[in-house]
């Protein structure tokens, strides 16, 4: 069994967030921030928890001497009806294209692609890529984080 370390204020940990910089603390501040992400946490030591302070997300996690543990808030009606919303962005404009093209066939004598299946097919994927991208943004996956972090970062660098 690892032996367990309490939070330490002056210590470096893994950052929850990107879990690919390292949290330190901030000069004259009671407060850290990420060496990678950039985000600033809010650290109470009594209680074994950060939390982010430069997010409208409310996210925060409790240190267990190795790792972080999400601390989950109840706000499980929100989380459903931002499913349940972005699931009727994807379903119902594909579904209103495809209704179109089947009450409205294309004529006989056209050959080819049969464009209102292709025009369903593209409102699909528009719309399930704009509803991933909301959900990515909600949730701040580790994996999206870095990823926006280093296309910032690529972007910085290009002249122009």
């Amino acid at each position: 069994m690892p032996r367990v370390l309490a939070l330490d204020g002056a210590d470096t940990y893994d950052c929850p967030v990107c879990r690919h910089g390292q949290m330190q603390p901030m000069a004259l501040m009671d407060a850290c921030a990420c060496s990678f992400c950039r985000h600033i946490f809010d650290v109470n030591l009594d209680q074994q928890t950060v939390h982010v302070v430069d997010s409208v997300q409310p996210m925060g996690w409790r240190w267990q001497g190795w790792r972080w543990q999400p601390l989950y808030q109840s706000r499980s009606d929100i989380t459903l009806t931002l499913w349940l919303v972005g699931l009727a962005l994807v379903i119902f404009p594909a579904g209103i294209v495809a209704l179109g093209g089947y009450v409205f066939p294309p004529l006989d004598e056209s050959v080819g692609i049969n464009w209102s299946i292709a025009w369903a097919l593209g409102t699909l994927v528009a719309h399930t890529t704009m509803v991933s991208w909301l959900v990515a943004e909600h949730y701040q996956f580790p994996f999206y984080v870095m990823t926006k972090i280093r296309l910032q970062r690529l972007l910085e660098r290009l002249p122009g």
